[in-house]
């Protein structure tokens, strides 16, 4: 049984990605914004994460727990005395809807063959499968990220009555500059779970987790979001002449 309301305040319309616009009804206003793809720099970046690891301990931690892969996403919370709720979120790269359509049921089989297994002994199994979804270029979609929602809270409610969210992403790499950092503006999608898309988000977010998640009693995701880039903006920071890193 769906968690997702019967009504919302703010709903998508429709994405055209042929004229690049998103049209959204918010609080019975129809607005459009644009429909822009993922900038090469931060794509790349999430792309290539594993390349130059070590080792698979490292590879893990790149997937899980870097900066990278864990942006604020910052929505507007009416209710609250101050208007912005910021939240970390883990965050994926998606395959298109058809991609997922062909894949997902193979994926859904790799994830049930680690059951009853020590994380430790599929780990590199689970590795594999994450780089084998990154391999093909043209079945990654550019124009979104996805993201599983684990508790229907704050960001959940802010996100039905307003989808317009940023996401800021941050990472460290080895080229100048080397602190990256990038707002993304995103209108949120909120897929409810069966969906091929919420069923692949619910893979990527436990694919690389030793943990049972506590769902507070919960037995799924409440949904999975689609956050579609409409705007980029780059907050990366260059040193000044005369200054050097500590």
């Amino acid at each position: 049984m769906s968690l997702l309301p019967e009504k919302r305040q703010s709903t998508i319309k429709f994405i055209d990605r042929h004229m690049r616009k998103i049209d959204i009804n918010l609080g019975g206003l129809d607005i459009s914004f644009p429909l822009n793809a993922i900038p090469d720099i931060l794509y790349e970046a999430l792309v290539n994460t594993l390349e130059g690891a070590r080792d698979t301990e490292e590879k893990v931690r790149r997937l899980y727990e870097s900066t990278l892969m864990k942006p604020t996403i910052s929505t507007q919370n009416a209710m609250g005395i101050f208007p912005i709720n910021a939240a970390k979120k883990i965050v994926r790269l998606t395959l298109t809807d058809e991609a997922l359509e062909e894949k997902i049921l193979e994926l859904e089989g790799a994830e049930l063959s680690f059951q009853g297994r020590p994380f430790s002994e599929t780990v590199d199994e689970r590795i594999e499968l994450y780089q084998d979804v990154m391999l093909d270029d043209k079945k990654i979609d550019r124009y979104r990220f996805g993201c599983a929602e684990m508790y229907g809270d704050v960001t959940y409610q802010n996100i039905l009555r307003d989808p317009r969210v940023s996401l800021s992403f941050f990472w460290v790499q080895s080229d100048e500059p080397q602190n990256q950092s990038y707002q993304i503006n995103c209108i949120a999608e909120v897929v409810p779970p069966g969906d091929p898309f919420f069923r692949y988000m619910r893979i990527m977010r436990r694919l690389f987790s030793s943990k049972l998640l506590d769902l507070r009693g919960t037995e799924d995701y409440v949904c999975a979001y689609k956050f579609w880039v409409c705007e980029t903006k780059e907050k990366s920071l260059t040193e000044k002449a005369g200054y050097s890193r500590l």
